[in-house]
């Protein structure tokens, strides 16, 4: 398998703690609450990107990553769509319901993994997490300490 389509430990670890944030519902959930929960994660994150990198930026590396993971995780297929306004989440509902809510959990956990890789490889690892996990309070200091 080529590096860019494995995700680090740790990026696959960021990844699960950023969709932990909103809690997913439990059991056989209605797709519709599995689907805001998804989208309400993926607005903050995309947002937080865009602020920090700019849309073209977010949307490149978004276009990116989508490329790395899309065809690992056919859930991912119905979620997004490219257009002259960069990458909107939709289709999460139509997701759910054809592949459920475990995959589709799954390939935004892949997806978030590889676009922490690949901007961790633009601006460095530490950097990266800082940026995506930033309202986490142990996010970790350039020395790999935990911040106070």
């Amino acid at each position: 398998m080529s590096r860019d389509a494995s995700q680090s430990p740790t990026s696959l670890q960021i990844a699960r703690r950023l969709l932990a944030r909103e809690k997913l519902p439990e059991g056989n959930s209605k797709p519709e609450l599995v689907g805001a929960t998804l989208h309400r994660t993926w607005t903050r994150l995309s947002g937080t990107l865009s602020d920090s990198m700019g849309e073209n930026g977010a949307d490149a590396l978004f276009t990116r990553a989508l490329a790395r993971t899309e065809s690992q995780h056919p859930a991912l297929r119905k979620m997004f769509r490219l257009d002259e306004g960069g990458i909107h989440l939709n289709g999460v509902v139509a997701s759910v319901e054809s592949h459920g809510a475990a995959a589709v959990n799954s390939a935004m956990e892949a997806l978030l993994a590889s676009l922490i890789d690949i901007l961790g490889r633009l601006i460095g690892e530490d950097m990266a997490i800082r940026l995506m996990d930033h309202d986490d309070p142990q996010s970790r200091t350039g020395d790999g300490a935990k911040s106070s």
